[in-house]
């Protein structure tokens, strides 16, 4: 790349062509002691050569980056300086700078022996009192660490731009007044709008949102700062629920020349949190309703209980006094006749005692109940359900009643049949319950 700096050059007059302008050979140097050592204590590499290209001067700078001496150089030309390459590019441009007459700038990149290096290179051409070239001279600037933090710089902006573009979260940036100047398609997105839409808006006027307000007046001065809020559409009436991490960007001097925001949608979270919520009350409902139901089957067992508590303390107590009226008729009516019948030796008197004792084991006897089971035969679950069948629950509501399953008060009921050989019989349960009690 080659900028041409035009200084006014006089007319050269003709006579020995090089490099297609009429030249003339460079008079005797003159030993100019405090030229040399200015050019010399500068970290610019300078050099000149004759009207033949050939090497007359070059700088320490330039004999440590060309790694030659001035004493090896001079008299010589790039080709013995450089590669082949390098040489040709350096000979076009001073061929170009003495055809144009004019100062010109060439930005190159050359391999040096410490590595490749990159210069913005000034050749002039110098011209004696007839204006013919005598010398083309250079001063070369060394801009490789600016070339690289140039090529840094460019490859962070193409990280941050590929980033800011296709980022799966929406990022915009306010200024100082808190006005969005820039967003990504993301963003637009989320917000269900146009990027043109959306920059050039205020935080601190254009939203109507105090969340917003508050979180863009907090990062402005200085604090990073969290947002979460509801964004309503204004074109499609979409509503938003949003959060936020604003970060401030500082100038040299500390103070906030801006700021930077990462917007996540969070509306299905928040979706499935109600829902959660709302399932978690609707639990905390049907939890509360069945410890009620519960309650009450567990009070209905009780009084159930209690019941059959009573009815099998009076079955004992009517047990016993049968015991007793039983024992007493035997006292009175049986054992004084079995006392006469051992004295007795006489056949008809024995007889006749027997018949007596007969007559009275009859009117014993009926007392007894007739055609009635004998519940003891029944464990204390059965004695439980029987006592409900035979107060006319269903298997239904016994199994409702107890906490039980209606198979297994079913597979009860069987067995009650079973205890009371009702197995094979066509009586009613309840009916030959409501019998034997």
């Amino acid at each position: 790349m080659a900028r041409v700096i035009s200084p006014d050059l006089p007319d050269k007059k003709k006579g020995e062509s090089a490099g297609g302008q009429t030249i003339r050979k460079s008079p005797g140097q003159k030993d100019h002691h405090f030229l040399e050592a200015i050019l010399n204590n500068t970290n610019t590499p300078i050099f000149l050569k004759d009207a033949d290209y050939n090497y007359i001067f070059m700088n320490r700078e330039f004999e440590r980056l060309g790694q030659i001496s001035l004493q090896e150089a001079k008299g010589k030309d790039d080709f013995f300086v450089f590669p082949q390459p390098v040489a040709e590019l350096f000979r076009s441009q001073d061929v170009e700078v003495a055809a144009q007459k004019k100062a010109i700038e060439f930005e190159e990149t050359i391999p040096l022996p410490d590595g490749e290096h990159t210069f913005i290179t000034a050749k002039f051409p110098l011209f004696d009192a007839e204006g013919l070239l005598v010398a083309v001279g250079g001063i070369c600037t060394d801009i490789t660490a600016r070339k690289r933090a140039e090529a840094e710089l460019s490859e962070a902006e193409e990280k941050y731009h590929s980033i800011f573009d296709h980022s799966p979260l929406g990022i915009l940036q306010i200024d100082a007044q808190g006005v969005i100047t820039a967003c990504n398609e993301k963003l637009a997105e989320i917000l269900g709008t146009q990027v043109e839409n959306i920059i050039g808006l205020s935080f601190l006027t254009s939203l109507d949102d105090d969340n917003a307000r508050k979180a863009a007046v907090s990062v402005l001065s200085g604090e990073r700062t969290n947002y979460e809020g509801v964004y309503r559409s204004i074109n499609s009436k979409k509503r938003v629920s949003l959060r936020g991490v604003f970060s401030p960007i500082y100038a040299n001097d500390g103070s906030v020349i801006s700021a930077i925001g990462i917007i996540e949608d969070i509306t299905r979270r928040k979706e499935t949190e109600e829902a959660l919520r709302k399932a978690h009350q609707d639990l905390e409902q049907r939890v509360a309703e069945r410890t009620a139901e519960l309650d009450r089957k567990t009070k209905r067992l009780i009084e159930t209980n209690i019941a059959l508590e009573i009815l099998l303390e009076k079955r004992d107590r009517d047990k016993r006094e049968f015991e007793d009226s039983v024992m007493q008729n035997i006292e009175k009516l049986i054992r004084p006749y079995l006392e006469k019948l051992k004295l007795s030796q006489n056949e008809s008197s024995r007889q006749a005692i027997l018949a007596i004792i007969q007559t009275n084991l009859d009117e014993i006897t009926t007392s007894f109940p007739r055609d009635k089971k004998n519940l003891s035969v029944l464990t204390p679950a059965q004695t439980q359900i029987a006592d409900l069948i035979r107060h006319g629950h269903t298997t239904k509501e016994i199994a409702r009643l107890l906490n039980l399953s209606p198979a297994t008060v079913a597979c009860h009921r069987q067995e009650i049949r079973k205890r009371l050989s009702l197995t094979n019989s066509k009586i009613n349960l309840q009916s030959a319950l409501t019998a034997a009690t």
